[in-house]
């Protein structure tokens, strides 16, 4: 821990009292709000399913689930026999509706509700035009079916064709059709922004747009009923705020109350569908009867209305669905509540329908107005349609229109991204200013150009970029081979465009390749991967590969077969596709070469695309993934199409299959032994795996398995390196088992026996109460914000979550905006505004000081509680020395919100020590925020929420009560959990350096004794000392870096992991110690290393193949391990390897590099002097890994000596030892081609102390 917390008594009442608390001393008796205030009826997550009347907390996806219940409900009251049919294709931010719908499957067979998921949202929307037609034939079974399709909004462009033949054929008498489209406007899960509106315009379709989640039923209701009274299919439009927000909502089936029309007559005939119809009577109904039906059914029913009006009024606002909400939170933000808005001469009109414009409320709003102000977000819609409604009334009487643009057609309210409160407050606040001062308004304005500012100064230090899951096969199947190029598709292929992997460009949905049919003409580029996923190919991708075919274009389509539609949240394709049925329709299609590539190849031996099965054909051939390489060089060279099936399951749907226990879950694990480990990344190169973390220790940065997040991909084992150890069998260690004695009062009932924690005060709500939890995609983010609306809802709270997540949910930022207050009206924008948010709950220290987050924040009252544990970046998979600028993060968000009310603790390894597993850190850091008096609500409701949840609900509860026993008393904590606590040190930062070099010494001298013998430290010690006594004075700060980056390097060259120091690290008791801190039970040991003696090398590359070796490798390490003297020796016939000759040769070079820049060493080149003495760190590895690193190392040396020799030049000092320097050459690298005098000057150099102080011993040795 950071910070221990202050002392403070004040209670939270509104925004301007800090939060804080003293989580000790609090009066039990005093805080009634801590355990009271449930509920008196039990809640259930079905409530809203089965509630015929009351609140249930649902989100928007839920709540368009339930809307159909309620449709059903509403025509059995009016005596109707009816039932309803879903269809249309899965995207965000409705990727999760297909899922919500089978869930509730058991819900919607009680009302009639038939879902049948679309191939594709084309046919989707026409399988929903086809339940319009039941009623004109004979047979029907149901009054009528009302129809819901659904789809994202390029989904909705795809399917125009069927919209504007499905609207001009119209809807039923008793069934109407709601299409609900899913819109993007900032482009945080899609491939543009995209923005439907226009396109319904375009069917001549009505539009809803519902403000929040409340809004999807009652719109959602009244959308159905206007489609039967109008005969038009309704679009919805829905949006993250409306999808990916939840609520306290109100279940009522008859609070929508339907008044039709009395002022409109609807043409002989009626509006309906009919059999036969010509499509000229089907236009005329459209446009002569329908879209006005739909004007008098809006009308009627009041769709758009005056929510605030004042006796003067003179500017008007209108606005529609989320930019209403966010402009009711701007004008509290303004400090405009009714009094002062009557004052100012505000009228809001809020617009349920916002095309067509129904001009009747329209012209009501207007009248008497000087001004209106439209605040809609991307293109207009209602603008346009406004000024074309006033454009005939008197200009003595016709109000300005601003919008876009203003008067002097400037940029006003942004067409681009999305709006947010603070945006529109500055665009009101400037029209109210032309006319109107408040210091309200003032000071908020000040406040956001304070935060502007504040946060412009402060430059992102390191981005959370999404990712690619642990162990995803994407992770494997999208390298491409050297020379070779890709091009990426939609969906989780997306984003391999920013993995450094040769492959650009996307497509649309379905388009994957025909641009490369466009480009092969007219290039000199002879051939492309194109990468297609499973679900894509099922879509429409197949219509791609039978065009690349038809036009003849070398193509090589890379279709992984994953088994889930994996962006959206693992749902099955919507049919069934096996890799048989692919390799036969592609064979069927003319592809003549099939390569199928696998982690399990064996899995086709019995499915009859073997070699010898009765379906295999000459270009068929089955690998595995191994040999992705050599196909993929062997695919780009075949004339045409070609394809190569990638099969690996989806690693989150393995996940859970494994939770559910529908998929074995195999007892092997990865382990890294840190003593062998080099650091030098090419386990993440080759995985390019998230769940390959670093772990620092005294000997740099080595790297280590997230237990909690892999998900045993195994492809990390294959980094050229021997520290990778599997254990089958047995079982990963929970927390606190081998801490039991030490755990203060034992144990009591399987629970540490602590006292009563003391019940803290919690803070009052006068206004509603924000939550900011920012953190990592994946990592259990959304559960906390789930967790806690869901006790908000249980304490009778008004409550709103949005939880933002899209593309970032793949290990990117995510976060969930928290709100709580006494009446879910009182919530407007469920997203936190600009400066709002109480508490910042990071549950992780990069996302926590991005610049979202602390836009968040106020200095005046927000508390942050954050997890500073050093979670490492998807940069950290091809940059090994990634850097975690941890203090400066921390002091950025201890900036934002004060010091006094900052904490900070490393959740992630105190709910890895406690209780076994990382992913308990989120829940750990909540009962710490709420012991800290931080959370309004009271702790059996959020103990109910964590029941209801359902998903680790021991695990939870304990890691909150954990949590909350930290804030009491975080020594304990730490020693219960076998931790300990990182005290601050006030030294001088000279004397620390020198301390800090006396101890890197000893340690390395000490390893290096027991590496080799007293006589090889001694000369590593020599010569640090050396350097140390040359440089004083020389640095422009006095701390020793020259001597520091000496005792490292020279240490490293000197402790090379050969074949007895590896053997010496395996054996000397630190490895079995690690293993059995982390594992427990029966379990075996796979060694994974490639002896050059056993070791075949690969055909394609030249390098030598890691193979599996079993336990009695052990024993062998043993006696290896006492072989170390004849090390340099010749009787050391390892010692004969290149790779042996090139380190022998580093470490003689390194030592004549010293001595050169000792030599010619000055202030002015000091620095310099420091980073060549540094640069034998970046050569790590094993074998070709290490030689790679050589020569990149060898071209930085030349550089940096140039100009370490030009700064001797250019030096007032030293000049004696010029022309010593100037006339030198020696390089710290050189060729590895050594000849055999540099050899025998090798050797010589090497195994000086070995013949001079040794030759005795080491005689004596051999004779025993």
């Amino acid at each position: 821990m950071n910070k221990v917390q202050k002392d403070s008594n004040k209670k939270t009442l509104n925004k301007t009292d800090s939060v804080k608390s003293d989580p000790v001393k609090t009066d039990i008796s005093k805080t009634g709000l801590a355990k009271t205030n449930l509920s008196k009826t039990r809640v259930s997550l079905d409530d809203k399913y089965l509630l015929d009347k009351g609140r249930a907390y649902l989100s928007g996806i839920e709540a368009l689930v339930r809307l159909p219940i309620l449709q059903h409900q509403r025509d059995q009251q009016q005596g109707l026999n009816t039932a309803c049919f879903i269809s249309g294709y899965r995207g965000s931010p409705l990727g999760a509706l297909d899922q919500s719908l089978w869930k509730a499957k058991p819900f919607l067979d009680k009302h009639n509700i038939h879902f049948q998921p679309g191939v594709n949202e084309d046919l989707g929307m026409t399988s929903v035009w086809g339940s319009q037609q039941v009623n004109i034939f004979p047979g029907a079974k149901y009054d009528g079916v009302y129809g819901m399709w659904y789809g994202k909004g390029p989904g909705l462009d795809r399917s125009m064709d069927v919209l504007k033949h499905a609207n001009a054929f119209g809807t039923s008498k008793h069934g109407g059709v709601l299409a609900v489209v899913g819109d993007d406007h900032a482009c945080k899960s899609s491939t543009l922004p995209h923005q439907s509106d226009h396109m319904f315009i375009g069917a001549t379709c009505p539009v809803l747009n519902p403000a929040g989640v409340q809004e999807v039923l009652d719109l959602g209701v009244y959308g159905w009923e206007l489609s039967r009274y109008s005969g038009c299919w309704v679009g919805m439009k829905v949006i993250t705020e409306n999808c990916d927000a939840a609520i306290s909502a109100e279940i009522d089936p008859g609070r929508v109350k339907i008044l039709m029309p009395e002022d409109y007559v609807l043409p002989e005939g009626g509006v309906h569908a009919r059999w036969p119809d010509t499509p000229l009577e089907q236009e005329e109904r459209l446009q002569r009867h329908k879209i006005y039906a739909a004007l008098a059914f809006a009308r009627a029913n009041h769709l758009n209305r005056i929510t605030l009006d004042s006796p003067k009024a003179r500017l008007g606002i209108v606005t529609t669905g989320k930019s209403y909400l966010d402009t009711l939170q701007a004008l509290d933000d303004l400090g405009i509540d009714d009094n002062l808005a009557a004052e100012i001469g505000l009228r809001l009109f809020k617009v349920g329908m916002s095309w067509p414009l129904e001009p009747v409320m329209t012209h009501q709003f207007a009248d008497g107005l000087e001004e209106i102000l439209v605040i809609e977000e991307k293109r207009s819609v209602i603008e346009d349609q406004l000024t074309s409604h006033l454009y005939n009334w008197p200009v003595d009487k016709r109000p300005r229109v601003v919008g876009e643009y203003d008067e002097y057609r400037d940029l006003l309210v942004t067409n681009l991204g999305e709006l947010t409160p603070a945006l529109i407050a500055r665009v009101i606040a400037a029209r109210i200013g032309k006319f109107f001062n408040s210091d309200s308004i003032e000071k908020r304005l000040s406040f956001l150009e304070a935060k502007e500012q504040s946060l412009a100064s402060q430059t992102a230090l390191i981005e959370r970029n999404p990712w690619y899951c642990s162990g995803c096969p994407h992770n494997s199947s999208t390298v491409v081979p050297e020379g070779s190029m890709g091009m990426a598709g939609i969906g989780c292929h997306y984003m391999v465009q920013w993995m450094d992997r040769n492959t650009y460009t996307f497509t649309q949905m379905g388009g994957e390749g025909a641009t490369w049919i466009g480009q092969a003409p007219f290039t000199e580029t002879k051939h492309v991967f194109q990468n297609l996923g499973d679900g894509t190919y099922f879509h429409s991708g197949l219509l791609a590969i039978r065009a690349a075919i038809a036009s003849g274009v070398n193509i090589t389509y890379k279709i992984l077969y994953n088994d889930a539609v994996a962006m959206t949240g693992g749902q099955p394709m919507d049919g069934d596709l096996s890799v048989e049925q692919m390799v036969h329709q592609l064979r069927g299609e003319g592809v003549k070469r099939i390569a199928v590539v696998s982690d399990a190849p064996d899995q086709f031996e019995s499915s009859g695309l073997n070699m010898r099965g009765p379906h295999s054909f000459s270009g068929l051939s089955i690998h595995h993934r191994e040999e992705l390489d050599t196909v993929q060089k062997e695919l780009r060279e075949v004339s045409g199409t070609s394809i190569l099936i990638y099969v690996q399951t989806c690693a989150s749907e393995k996940r859970r299959r494994r939770k559910k226990g529908t998929l074995v879950d195999p007892a092997k694990r990865v382990f890294i032994n840190e003593q062998v480990c080099e650091g030098c990344g090419d386990c993440g190169a080759k995985s390019n795996c998230l769940s390959v973390i670093p772990k620092e220790t005294e000997l740099g940065r080595k790297r280590a398995i997230d237990q909690s997040s892999c998900n045993k991909d195994y492809s990390c084992v294959n980094g050229f390196c021997p520290s990778f150890v599997t254990i089958h069998g047995g079982q990963l260690r929970k927390g606190g088992q081998l801490r039991k004695e030490a755990v203060s009062g034992g144990l009591k009932n399987g629970q540490y026996k602590w006292p009563e924690l003391p019940i803290p005060n919690l803070p009052e709500i006068q206004e509603p109460y924000s939550i900011l939890v920012a953190g990592i995609g994946g990592t259990g983010v959304l559960t906390i914000g789930s967790v806690l609306g869901m006790a908000a809802h249980i304490a009778q709270k008004g409550t709103s979550v949005l939880t933002q997540t899209g593309l970032a949910q793949k290990f990117g930022s995510v976060t969930s905006h928290v709100r709580i207050a006494n009446q879910q009206a009182d919530i407007h924008g469920v997203r936190i505004p600009a400066g709002d948010a109480h508490l910042l709950l990071g549950a992780d220290l990069v996302v926590s000081s991005g610049h979202e987050s602390l836009a968040k924040v106020n200095n005046a009252f927000s508390s942050a509680v954050v997890n500073n544990h050093e979670s490492p970046t998807a940069e950290f998979t091809h940059n090994p020395d990634a850097v975690f600028p941890k203090k400066d993060m921390e002091q950025t968000i201890t900036n934002e919100t004060g010091a006094d009310r900052t904490w900070f603790l490393d959740a992630i390894e105190l709910g890895r020590a406690l209780l076994g597993d990382a992913i308990s850190a989120n829940m750990l850091l909540m009962g710490y925020a709420w012991q800290l008096g931080l959370i309004p609500l009271p702790v059996n409701a959020i103990h109910q929420a964590i029941e209801l949840n359902g998903v680790a609900v021991d695990m939870n509860l304990s890691a909150f009560e954990w949590g909350r026993r930290f804030a009491i008393d975080p020594s304990r904590v730490m020693a219960d959990a076998g931790l300990k606590i990182q005290q601050g040190t006030n030294h001088d930062e000279t004397v620390e350096a020198s301390e800090e070099l006396q101890n890197i010494v000893e340690f390395r001298y000490q390893f290096l004794t027991e590496y080799q013998n007293v006589a090889y430290a001694n000369r590593y010690r020599d010569l640090v000392d050396r350097v140390y006594q040359k440089e004083e004075g020389k640095g422009a700060n006095r701390a020793p870096l020259l001597s520091l980056a000496v005792a490292k390097n020279y240490f490293k060259l000197m402790a090379i992991k050969d074949e007895y120091e590896v053997a010496r690290l395996y054996t000397n008791g630190k490895f079995e110690q690690q293993l059995q801190q982390q594992f427990e039970g029966e379990y075996q040991l796979k060694f994974h290393l490639a002896p050059p003696v056993f070791s075949k090398r690969d055909s394609a590359t030249g390098h030598l193949k890691k193979r599996e070796f079993g336990s009695w490798v052990l024993p062998l390490f043993r006696q290896l391990a006492k072989f170390k003297f004849i090390r340099g020796t010749t009787f050391d016939l390892f010692g004969y390897t290149a790779e042996r000759k090139m380190e022998r040769q580093l470490l003689m070079e390194y030592e004549n590099t010293v001595d050169d820049v000792l030599e010619g060493l000055t202030k002015d080149n000091y620095n310099i002097a420091v980073q060549v003495l540094s640069l034998p760190e970046k050569i790590r590895g094993f074998g070709h890994v290490k030689e790679s690193n050589r020569a990149r190392a060898k071209r930085e040396e030349e550089q940096l000596m140039a100009e370490f020799r030009m700064a001797v030049m250019n030096s007032s000092e030293a000049s004696d030892a010029k022309g010593n320097v100037l006339t030198k050459s020696n390089t710290l690298i050189k060729s590895n081609n050594l000849n055999s005098d540099s050899e025998r000057i090798d050797n010589k150099r090497i195994n000086a102390v070995n013949i001079d102080d040794e030759k005795v011993l080491m005689d004596q040795e051999m004779e025993s």
